[in-house]
């Protein structure tokens, strides 16, 4: 795949545990080709390095070694301090590596980019004015903005959410950002991290209590008016409910005449409507838009975490049905 012409690059930073690598390496070739990536900065444990592609590109940094003081096993024990259960630090630790890049980074501004979201068009991160862009989605989770008010004593600012599957930190606001959390003698701790676990309501701790994104775009948003702007993405959730556990390039290709991002959410689960997502023939006359239509038309929900078993018997149904649609249209065109 060829690089677009991008006129500024950026540092590209992907957080990836060992075993979502899979999912990543189908996004890798996608992020080359529609990002501005300078180059792509790994944050894993040591664990996943040996699986890395020799690419000059690539870079690895180990996630306990980022920052003096900020390493999983810290966090878990803050949390438990706290709540008497670590279950939840891993989702925390990964939403404070991404901050904690704008302290090592060199570079004017940052991409954070989930790794099981794939950017199936060209994705600039800069207007014709020079702004940078925010993507912004509808969400509310209450927790969130109680922990920023104790934090920064921010309310929320934007009608829609500033959480989806990547942002552009500039990297000199988002130190000062981790300068004020830290500046807040109210909370205990030293580092940023500490004193956001320390912030989050002890009720909202072990669940969803803190968000990176929505903390940074409100902070952007107040403190320096006009350096952003926000726009919003047509992005596919949960694609593989109907593209499948690993669409080939071809499909995804496909995809991005309709969506500019499709995420494979690992939690999500396939249904029968991926046979027709690989059908060259059923993608010939029919967009991503349609196929994802059928998905809320039936109501061909995936199962998560179990919950939906019971669901099966449906699944095999509509997986017979459309499998005849599918043999039907592909007689007909012949």
């Amino acid at each position: 795949m060829n690089r677009q012409p991008w006129t500024e690059t950026y540092d590209v930073v992907m957080p990836i545990l060992k075993r979502d690598w899979p999912a990543a390496q189908v996004n890798l070739p996608f992020v080359f080709k529609n990002l501005p990536i300078r180059r792509l900065v790994v944050l894993s444990g040591a664990d996943l390095e040996p699986l890395l592609p020799r690419d000059e590109r690539i870079v690895f940094v180990n996630e306990n070694e980022l920052m003096e003081g900020l390493t999983l096993a810290n966090v878990k024990k803050a949390m438990y301090a706290r709540i008497y259960t670590d279950k939840r630090a891993g989702w925390y630790f990964q939403q404070f590596l991404k901050l904690g890049y704008a302290r090592v980074c060199t570079e004017k501004a940052y991409i954070v980019w989930d790794a099981d979201t794939v950017p199936v068009r060209p994705i600039s991160f800069r207007n014709e004015q020079g702004q940078y862009l925010f993507n912004v989605r509808p969400e509310y989770n209450k927790p969130y903005f109680d922990t920023m008010k104790t934090l920064l004593g921010l309310e929320k600012c934007q009608e829609d959410s500033f959480i989806a599957e990547h942002m552009i930190f500039d990297t000199r606001m988002a130190c000062r950002m981790l300068d004020e959390i830290e500046a807040n003698d109210r909370l205990p701790g030293a580092a940023f991290w500490e004193k956001i676990l320390a912030a989050v309501p002890l009720d909202a701790l072990k669940g969803s209590g803190f968000s990176e994104f929505e903390t940074y775009g409100t902070w952007a948003m107040t403190r320096c008016p006009g350096r952003y702007e926000v726009r919003p993405l047509h992005g596919l959730r949960s694609g593989k409910n109907i593209l499948g556990q690993a669409p080939d390039a071809e499909t995804l290709e496909w995809v991005g005449q309709s969506y500019d991002t499709v995420a494979m959410e690992k939690f999500s689960a396939s249904t029968p409507l991926r046979h027709l997502a690989a059908s060259g023939q059923y993608r010939a006359g029919h967009t991503a838009v349609q196929l994802n239509a059928l998905k809320e038309r039936f109501h061909v929900i995936p199962a998560v975490y179990g919950w939906g078993r019971g669901l099966w018997p449906r699944f095999k149904i509509w997986g017979g049905k459309y499998k005849r649609m599918l043999r039907a249209k592909q007689s007909s065109r012949k």
